[in-house]
């Protein structure tokens, strides 16, 4: 018998960063139970709240099956006399276990032989095997901060309130810090604040859905959205996207609801980033804009759907109505002092204890940015616009807006030096320089912008690197991962020149002129992260920076890269393709051979002559070599990878027949072989030099 399985912890309100991540984690610790145990199940659903975490996984089974298992006693040495019957060890184990001593039998094992008694072992109940490992997996669950309640004798993210464990419609013996499960959940707090009793497993979510509470955050966010964009079109506007803060306080209400709020016109003069900013960040409301151009409106969440007298309205409006104020206060004071004379105050900020102050980090960066302008091939008038806005980009450290919105550094820079006059460039990229900030991030859209990312970027990894400060794990309190990740999105989407060889180069501006070799293997690491993250195998990786050698990966520029392995997943599946990957791996192995019997032979010199002339398929091999070389060459310098490789899947019939038709290995025929081998040698570096598809086979039909 199988039925579904619900577990539900309720506590006090978690906060709302953790909820999605302590749900997965609660369902992967209860899926791992029922798989150690044995016990089949079907899939496993995982559903978190402000006031719940809760899984369900479907088809459960209601119990282990019986197993037979062996029992071991003393050897049977001692176990046995010499007629057979049993000694007083036997019959002591008999007792301890008991059962008559007539049951012993003698058993062969690989330690020898041995006294044993076959038994049957009932299968554990799914409430027993539940009952065994819950509290401990449960308790195990990482958080960033817990709390402990009662007389502190349990600790978790949040004090627990109730339990409810149901294998169909029955409640499952779990006691769960302290608390004895049951049926009973709770509704929401203010609406439906008494217990919701639980019939069956299957039901869980529509009763508690009767009860105004969603456990489902899909079904939360779905509300939300849908609402947001009602009340948004009311104001006959849209609201402004902000993904993030939609699943954010998702996670903060059980029933969901938007309150419209206004604040006054004048407020609009604000820069739009602040003023957005403000409202996301104080009262986490949506802003909402017309035509590009925002509104004297805001959008809130509740925890609820209704708002009869306006309380709830009111109380937002005034709270944001003191945040704009402030925000407004801020813009004008930090206006007051220009940029460029705050730079200075940057030697009084530490950025890290062995690396020292945001001054030295920006004169750092600074040199990284002008180096990597030079490589690209900007002009001397660019790269001077890239180093001016490296010394300027940290400056906005110092302003009353950075301090209260950390999350606008460098945006309220370049909005600062928007207002002085100072030249655009600069502006843009000191605006843009911490983008991307993460993979739903949109990169810098300008040049130098891009230039001046990169270069911060390259500064942090290699210099934090450089003293000790390697991620480890899930830990990466200073973000290279991220860091690094951008660095290459922005060199790939832009198809510059630069390759992870080119980038540990520049690094060494960053560490005091030492190249440092542990760099180098971080970025290679992380170049391979990154592709697998865009969606590209392990051997689709392989097959683009193992060309030439092996060679490629240092060297080749990360926007070929790219574009390399879209040209690679395009073709893969093709049949002609594939079967030139194979035959590549044969002529491999092939050459392997040659090479070994060239070496033997004393007689190896070439000698051009009747070897390949009178082989009609080598002939033709050495004819398609001669022929598609060139072009492949010619479409290798215009980054046209698709025609390359369509270029080489034209070798897979003349490849074909060079080996059907031909002896390759011929010891009684060295001069040749030797002709044969220096022929396959010229194919298997035509094959490899662009990509290496001997990588491919074992992975050719499989897609990411």
């Amino acid at each position: 018998m199988s039925a579904p399985l619900l577990i539900e912890i309720g506590c006090e309100e978690i906060p709302a960063g953790g909820i999605a991540g302590a749900a997965e984690s609660l369902g992967r610790r209860i899926v791992a139970i029922l798989d150690q145990a044995g016990l089949a199940h079907g899939d496993a659903s995982a559903w978190g709240g402000s006031r719940r975490l809760a899984v369900r996984v479907e088809g459960v089974e209601e119990r282990q099956a019986d197993r037979e298992e062996t029992v071991l006693g003393p050897p049977a040495r001692a176990a046995f006399a010499g007629d057979g019957s049993p000694t007083a060890a036997a019959v002591g184990f008999a007792r301890k276990h008991g059962i008559p001593p007539a049951c012993l039998v003698a058993v062969r094992t690989d330690k020898g032989e041995y006294s044993a008694f076959r038994r049957t072992v009932r299968g554990r109940s799914v409430g027993e095997v539940l009952g065994a490992g819950l509290e401990q997996a449960v308790g195990g669950m990482s958080f960033p901060k817990t709390m402990r309640w009662g007389e502190g004798a349990h600790r978790w993210v949040r004090p627990v309130h109730w339990i409810v464990a149901l294998h169909g419609g029955e409640v499952l013996p779990l006691v769960l810090f302290g608390i004895e499960a049951d049926r009973h959940s709770r509704g929401h707090r203010f609406l439906a604040p008494g217990a919701v009793r639980i019939a069956d497993a299957g039901v869980y979510a529509a009763e508690l859905e009767r009860a105004f509470v969603l456990a489902d955050p899909a079904a939360r966010r779905g509300t939300l959205a849908r609402q947001l964009a009602e009340a948004a079109a009311a104001e006959s506007g849209e609201i402004v996207e902000d993904e993030r803060l939609l699943e954010e306080v998702a996670d903060l209400v059980e029933w969901p609801g938007v309150v419209t709020g206004r604040f006054a016109a004048e407020y609009l003069d604000l820069p739009r980033e602040v003023l957005v900013a403000t409202l996301r960040h104080h009262q986490k409301a949506f802003s909402v804009q017309r035509d590009g151009r925002l509104l004297p409106v805001f959008l809130a969440v509740a925890n609820t759907d209704r708002d009869p007298a306006g309380h709830v309205r009111r109380g937002n409006e005034w709270v944001v109505g003191g945040r704009l104020e402030d925000a407004r206060f801020f813009w004008g004071e930090d206006g007051k002092t220009e940029l460029a004379s705050r730079v200075a105050r940057l030697d009084g900020i530490v950025y890290h204890e062995k690396l020292g102050t945001y001054r030295e980090k920006a004169e750092r960066v600074a040199g990284l940015a002008g180096a990597l302008a030079r490589q690209l091939g900007l002009p001397e008038e660019e790269k001077g616009a890239a180093e001016r806005a490296s010394l300027l980009c940290k400056a906005d450290l110092l302003t009353g807006l950075v301090a209260e919105f950390p999350e606008l550094q460098g945006v309220v820079g370049g909005l600062l030096l928007r207002r002085e006059g100072v030249d655009e460039r600069v502006a843009a990229a000191v605006y843009e320089h911490y983008r991307p900030r993460g993979p739903d991030d949109d990169p810098p859209a300008t040049e130098l912008g891009a230039v001046l990312s990169v270069a911060d970027k390259l500064d942090a990894v290699a210099s934090l690197l450089a003293v000790g400060e390697r991620p480890t794990g899930s830990r990466d309190p200073f973000g290279l991962r991220r860091a690094t990740a951008g660095i290459f999105r922005i060199a790939c989407e832009r198809s510059w020149g630069v390759s992870i060889g080119a980038l540990w180069e520049l690094s060494a501006l960053a560490t005091g002129g030492e190249q440092r070799s542990e760099i180098f293997a971080y970025l290679e690491q992380r170049l391979g992260d990154f592709l697998r993250e865009r969606g590209f195998t392990l051997h689709e990786i392989d097959a683009v920076l193992q060309a030439g050698g092996g060679t490629a990966a240092a060297a080749l520029p990360l926007g070929d890269v790219l574009a390399r392995l879209e040209a690679v997943r395009a073709v893969r599946e093709r049949a002609d393709f594939r079967k030139l990957v194979e035959l590549t791996k044969r002529a491999s192995n092939i050459l392997r051979q040659t090479a070994a019997l060239i070496e033997r032979s004393a007689d190896a010199g070439w000698a051009p002559g009747a070897a390949i002339a009178a082989a009609g398929a080598a002939r033709r091999l050495e004819e398609t070599i001669g022929r598609e070389e060139p072009a492949i060459r010619t479409a290798a310098d215009r980054r046209a990878y698709a025609e390359v490789l369509d270029h080489l899947a034209d070798f897979a019939e003349p490849v074909a027949a060079f080996f059907d038709e031909v002896l390759v290995v011929d010891p009684e025929d060295p001069q040749g072989t030797y002709q044969r081998h220096e022929l396959l040698a010229r194919l298997g570096s035509l094959l490899t030099r662009y990509f290496d598809i001997r990588e491919l086979p074992g992975d050719a039909d499989r897609r990411p």
